[in-house]
């Protein structure tokens, strides 16, 4: 004789599967609003570096040909960059600082997530005695606050002429374009 009261019920029912589709929903948006700082801050330390990059290639230039670079793409304007472009900026110019490469960096750096958005990303200005090299207005997380910041636009925050769009800028430069 078959005994029917002790049948065994094999899989899940639609509410459990709810349950744990929900649980592995909420962990992901976790975990990709963590990773989302994370890339922001990688991408800030890029700027960081490929302008310390820049920073050497131009002494390293302007101890072989006693001046720094000029602007690239005979910019009739103060600043020049690989980015978009938009007035006071002349910009969509590669070779933004010409001379640097081969030679002394082995490519003009562009910025890593916002350099096709409308005067932002890096520039370059100089006179031949002096230079400053700006990733402008593209610093997601990690603000260039105070002076004693390596990357902080001017060396006088209060009379720089960045204005509040210094905290969202890096720069390195020589003594005579720190109030660029």
């Amino acid at each position: 004789m078959k005994n029917n009261s002790l049948r065994l019920t094999v899989g899940f029912t639609l509410v459990e599967l709810m349950v744990v589709v929900s649980i592995i929903g909420i962990l992901s948006a976790a975990v990709y609003a963590g990773f989302g700082d994370s890339r922001k801050i990688a991408r800030d330390n890029v700027r960081k570096t490929d302008l310390k990059d820049l920073q050497v290639a131009l002494a390293l230039y302007k101890a072989q040909n006693g001046s720094y670079p000029p602007k690239g793409c005979s910019a009739p304007t103060a600043w020049v960059g690989p980015g978009t472009e938009s007035a006071p900026w002349a910009t969509e110019c590669d070779d933004y600082i010409p001379g640097l490469v081969p030679d002394y960096i082995t490519v003009l750096p562009r910025d890593p997530n916002q350099e096709d958005v409308d005067t932002r990303g890096y520039f370059y200005q100089s006179n031949g005695k002096d230079y400053k090299v700006m990733s402008y207005l593209t610093v997601e997380m990690n603000n260039a606050t105070g002076t004693n910041n390596d990357f902080v636009r001017c060396a006088d925050m209060s009379s720089c002429s960045g204005g509040s769009n210094q905290l969202k800028t890096y720069a390195v430069y020589s003594a005579g374009a720190a109030q660029w």
